[in-house]
């Protein structure tokens, strides 16, 4: 009976979180239209400025809306840059949907911005700063930024910013790039600890004062919305919140509620109050890492035993969300956690409160040195992670199942580990697939193809991608980022690759190869191949180079060992496009054709030295440009499909319509990576069945 009236519980919460679901969903879809001369209210810890280019968030009739703009000049930059607070502009411009996954298990924009309750981009064609409107609480929080950035060197200020009210500014992505790598980033994510800390001392301070409990929960209450509220409400500080509140509430009115009651409770609230909170990675990872600490506290264990455990069972979802595991993250957890709760966390707390009042220097810079000695530590001991690959949301949900399962194991005292033994082979089977697969990755304008064995037996990558430099004034040139953090690397450890077999630059454009050197830095190349003569430009790169094999390569060479991957062209080169290496291989029965940016004149010599080629996929040369692809070319090949790699909205106008229609009049499918995303060839290497698939459905 007991059972019934659970189960139909859980049946109608579940109706009515789908109906709330449902109602929020449409309250977010919207077409693409016009803004002319709107006032729109602006979150004012939102704006930031890049070398020429603007970001905001803002409301503007009842609607949220992520704002970019261009800054047209120097003085227009410094206008931005010397307003304090800014709550209102009045701005024109074009609204346009986010876009989904550009690339196999990339970063869905659409979600990620629907779980924030932000409907639409809106790309702004001219903004103005409005008046002030005098203080509000809204603006408390840029206040308490402010306050730090005037106070502190910019390193220290930013990691005060994000332990203290959770705001990471631009600065912090390159401050935090240690922690991030090592898996410590959560130590500076608003949740639990900091929650902990916050409301506990509050909680103290008020039972020393002799309040009972009801009031203190009033008081609490109101501490918890206010807390959310400086800390920009993410949502591990307001599942934080309400797990504090729940678990006191329960302690007031006396309720018998389980742990796992109220974890569920709070999930149903947060849930309810934000119907897309679990298309949030952030929320995700909160979520589930507030069950395994819910089960652990159950268990008598060491620290040592408690942080192992913790680490172990945190894999399905943290690989899930990104496709590695930080080794030494449990163990720098274990070490870190007291530090940063006892002395860095409070340290911080007190350097806040010292932007406002007089507070001894030699405080800030002791915390700065103590910050400097943990990144040296780190730096010294830090072990690379291990690229284990995404699972299928099916098996992320059967790992969670054998992870819940393991715990009621532990908790009845069997220490059978058959299951972690399932465990681990399923995790195995991620990077060893049975599916092979050749991939054009989406980089925007340039060149990037993946392409993987069955059951990983070979892989091979040509050309990187990488951005064109453009001439820039000082003022507008933005923090260098690497586009493969982005786009590529993301791709290739979500199939847990962590290394490459070969790496065949097809020339020296920077298109092609601009992130040749960031790549060999972050994932192991086994063979590195250039064409013969190229290398000449390339000689201070090639020259940090090491343990990977450069290889020199012309006509007639053979790349890879159970994949042969044929080299047809050049001869001899000199780095420019019609001396890109062009490639032919074959696989399930299937005939590939790469040709970088081989131009007609090499298309032609191509033919006289191979007069009866023949392809099924052919990856059109230079992006589409009308300098490549001769109708004799495409009549000679006979290409069931035509790739072409280019950028949305690229300044080049590529693909051309003459190319275009070239290969419509062959009958040849187009598939282009500026319209459908990341286009790729998969097929089963035990059944053999292939099929072609495209991220996104452009409508022609």
């Amino acid at each position: 009976m007991k059972n019934r009236e659970l189960l139909l519980l859980v049946l109608l919460c579940s109706f009515f979180v789908v109906v709330r679901t449902y109602f929020y969903l449409s309250t977010l879809e919207a077409s693409p239209g016009k803004i002319n001369q709107q006032i729109m209210q602006v979150e004012a810890d939102s704006l930031t400025i890049d070398g020429n280019f603007l970001t905001l968030k803002g409301n503007l009739d009842g609607e949220n809306y992520l704002v970019y703009y261009t800054l047209t000049s120097e003085t227009e930059k410094e206008q931005w840059r010397g307003r304090k607070i800014v709550d209102q502009v009045l701005l024109s411009g074009e609204t346009q949907n986010f876009e989904p996954a550009r690339n196999l298990n990339g970063f869905n924009q659409q979600h990620y911005y629907k779980s924030l309750g932000i409907s639409q981009l809106l790309l702004a064609d001219s903004i103005l700063l409005r008046k002030q409107t005098g203080f509000h609480l809204k603006n408390l929080r840029q206040q308490l930024i402010l306050a730090i950035d005037s106070k502190y060197p910019p390193r220290l200020a930013s990691y005060v910013k994000a332990l203290v009210i959770g705001y990471k500014d631009s600065e912090f992505d390159e401050y935090g790039s240690l922690y991030r790598k090592i898996g410590l980033l959560h130590l500076f994510t608003l949740s639990g600890l900091h929650i902990q800390f916050y409301l506990g001392g509050i909680h103290l301070v008020l039972k020393r004062l002799g309040l009972i409990r009801e009031p203190r929960l009033v008081l609490l209450s109101i501490s918890g919305g206010l807390l959310i509220f400086l800390t920009g409400g993410s949502f591990s500080t307001i599942r934080a919140v309400m797990s504090f509140l729940i678990s006191f509430c329960c302690l007031t009115l006396q309720l018998k509620l389980s742990k796992l009651d109220q974890w569920s409770i709070m999930l149903l609230g947060l849930v309810f109050c934000f119907p897309l909170v679990l298309w949030s990675v952030g929320a995700q990872l909160s979520l589930y890492f507030a069950l395994i600490l819910l089960y652990l506290t159950d268990l008598k264990l060491k620290a040592w035993q408690h942080s192992l455990l913790f680490s172990l069972f945190s894999l399905p979802l943290l690989i899930y969300s990104f496709s590695e595991w930080a080794i030494a993250g449990g163990l720098f957890t274990l070490l870190l956690f007291p530090l940063f709760e006892w002395v860095i966390l409070p340290c911080c707390l007190a350097l806040l409160i010292g932007s406002f009042i007089p507070f001894p220097s030699f405080f800030s810079q002791l915390v700065a040195f103590l910050f400097q000695l943990i990144e040296k530590m780190l730096e010294l001991l830090s072990i690379p992670n291990l690229s284990i690959g995404k699972p299928t949301f099916l098996l992320l949900l059967v790992l969670i199942g054998l992870v819940l399962i393991r715990f009621d194991r532990i908790k009845a005292g069997k220490k059978r580990y058959g299951l972690l033994l399932v465990a681990g082979l399923l995790i195995v089977s991620i990077a060893y697939s049975e599916k092979g697969i050749v991939a054009f990755v989406d980089v925007g304008q340039g060149d990037s193809i993946f392409i993987k064995l069955p059951f990983k037996q070979e892989t091979f990558l040509i050309d990187t991608g990488g951005r064109l430099a453009f001439q820039q004034a000082s003022w507008q040139r933005r923090k260098p980022k690497h586009s493969s953090d982005y786009q590529l690397l993301p791709f290739l450890k979500s199939l847990g690759c962590d290394q490459i077999d070969h790496l065949i630059v097809t020339h020296n454009d920077a298109d092609h190869m601009g992130e040749l050197s960031h790549v060999l830095d972050e994932i192991k190349i086994k063979n590195l191949y250039l064409a013969k003569g190229s290398q000449m430009e390339l000689r201070s790169l090639l020259t940090k180079v090491k343990k990977t094999k450069i290889h020199l390569v012309s006509r007639g060479a053979v790349i890879g060992e159970r994949l042969k991957l044929h080299v047809l062209s050049p001869t001899v080169s000199q780095g420019a496009n019609d001396d890109s290496i062009v490639t032919y291989f074959q696989v399930n029965q299937q005939k590939f054709l790469l040709t970088g940016d081989l131009e007609m004149a090499g298309e032609q010599k191509l033919l006289e030295n191979y007069p009866h080629l023949k392809t099924d996929f052919l990856k059109v040369g230079h992006h589409g440009s009308n300098t490549s692809t001769s109708l004799a070319f495409l009549t000679t090949l006979r290409p069931k499909y035509g790739i072409i790699s280019a950028g949305k909205k690229n300044r080049y106008g590529h693909p051309t319509a003459e190319t275009i229609s070239k290969l419509k009049e062959q009958n040849i499918r187009i598939f282009r990576t500026d319209q459908n995303g990341m286009v790729y060839y998969q097929w089963s290497g035990i059944t053999h069945r292939g099929e072609m698939k495209q991220l996104i459905d452009f409508p022609e």
